[in-house]
């Protein structure tokens, strides 16, 4: 690109009614540099001149550079060159009136010059540095970065970007964590549903304020709400991470035991522990108890699997008798036709694998499995024989 030579570096000219787009889109360039600063700690000139060149095709490179010189001179933004920060108020002097001879006259001549050079040729642009003013108090930013520590366990910075930047990266991290929180606990019966939406609203408000003065004035007053946001997330991370895997047996356990309760709470000390892990389940904050789930499971699961042993003799034993029921009806029908034995037992053997299976079963759902195809295959068998 060739060099641009009309930069205007002197005061800031007023803009009148005929070009109402210009302060809109004023705005709109300064919000993409407070974006790109709040998610970057930075902004380099040739990036931002580059990507809202493609973003916008009705705006011409100069006119993006133009537009970034006015927001320099207005003092929305300066310029970090070298390491060093530039100002507007160095540049805004009328040469011709200025005793030559003094300090302050070449310091802003080369001031002056830097900034020109640097602006006109865009092999330079990836060496200036766009940065927002430092506005904040010191005080307010000593409160920030004494929450920040409370919060992050360091002060994050000692510039306002800088803290800006740390606190967004954190945030960020928070509501990531928060988002798959809340995707898990919207799908069983998991706790903290209510922390999870506390914190994500909290953390959504931050994160969309991008303006790092507005952003660290806004971390300030939200304290409270981020401080209790702190304590749920150490909480919720520790149950999502470490604790979710117990809670997931519990989930099992109390759908086992649900359907043999009456008969659990027969005993006393199994009818204390099932109320128990019913209670944890239904604790909007059950994670001091978390601990006692095995235990208690532990205390119900032997008479609870005790039951069900005898539920599934019993079952099978009904199994078996209608089975052999079943049996005697097709073996009426081989002894009326007097069928060969290779018929008599091509037909009777699915039953009798099926018994075999049923004796097998551990489970009431694989016998009733079991018993609904004994009555197919005597159906297939009279549909044969008849």
């Amino acid at each position: 690109m060739k060099t641009i030579h009309n930069i205007n570096l002197g005061f800031s000219q007023q803009t009148f009614d005929f070009d109402q787009s210009y302060p809109q889109d004023l705005n709109e360039i300064l919000a993409f540099i407070d974006c790109w600063i709040a998610d970057n700690d930075h902004a380099i000139l040739d990036e931002v001149i580059s990507h809202l060149a493609i973003q916008r095709d009705k705006w011409s490179t100069t006119y993006i550079l133009d537009s970034v010189n006015t927001l320099f001179k207005d003092e929305k933004i300066h310029f970090l060159i070298a390491g060093k920060k530039y100002f507007p108020e160095n540049l805004q002097t009328d040469f011709s009136k200025v005793d030559r001879s003094n300090l302050k006259f070449a310091q802003r001549r080369e001031t002056f010059s830097v900034i020109k050079t640097h602006l006109s040729d865009p092999d330079q642009w990836k060496f200036v540095e766009i940065i927002k003013p430092e506005r904040i108090k010191e005080s307010d930013l000593l409160r920030a970065q004494v929450l920040c520590e409370k919060l992050f366990g360091t002060n994050g910075g000692s510039s306002q970007n800088s803290l800006c930047h740390y606190l967004r990266k954190h945030l960020r991290k928070w509501n990531s964590n928060l988002e798959k929180f809340r995707k898990v606990s919207g799908q069983e019966q998991y706790p903290g549903t209510n922390e999870i939406q506390d914190g994500l609203a909290v953390t959504r408000r931050l994160l969309d304020v991008h303006d790092p003065f507005e952003f660290i004035i806004t971390f300030i007053n939200e304290e409270d709400r981020l401080c209790n946001a702190m304590c749920n997330f150490i909480i919720l991370e520790n149950f999502y991470s470490n604790q979710i895997y117990t809670w997931d047996i519990l989930l099992k356990a109390v759908e086992a035991f649900k359907q043999n309760h009456a008969d659990l709470e027969k005993k006393s000390d199994v009818k204390k522990a099932l109320d128990t892990l019913f209670t944890i389940l239904t604790d909007p904050r059950p994670y001091s108890f978390i601990e006692e789930i095995p235990i208690l499971i532990s205390i119900v699961k032997p008479v609870n699997d005790l039951i069900i042993e005898k539920q599934i003799a019993s079952a099978k034993a009904l199994a078996f008798e209608k089975i052999e029921q079943i049996i005697d009806k097709i073996v009426n029908v081989l002894n009326k036709r007097n069928t060969h034995s290779d018929m008599r037992n091509k037909t009777l053997y699915p039953l009798q694998s099926i018994k075999r299976k049923i004796n097998a079963a551990s489970s009431m759902q694989d016998i009733t499995v079991y018993l609904e195809e004994a009555i197919t295959e005597f159906d297939y068998a009279m549909d044969r024989l008849l």
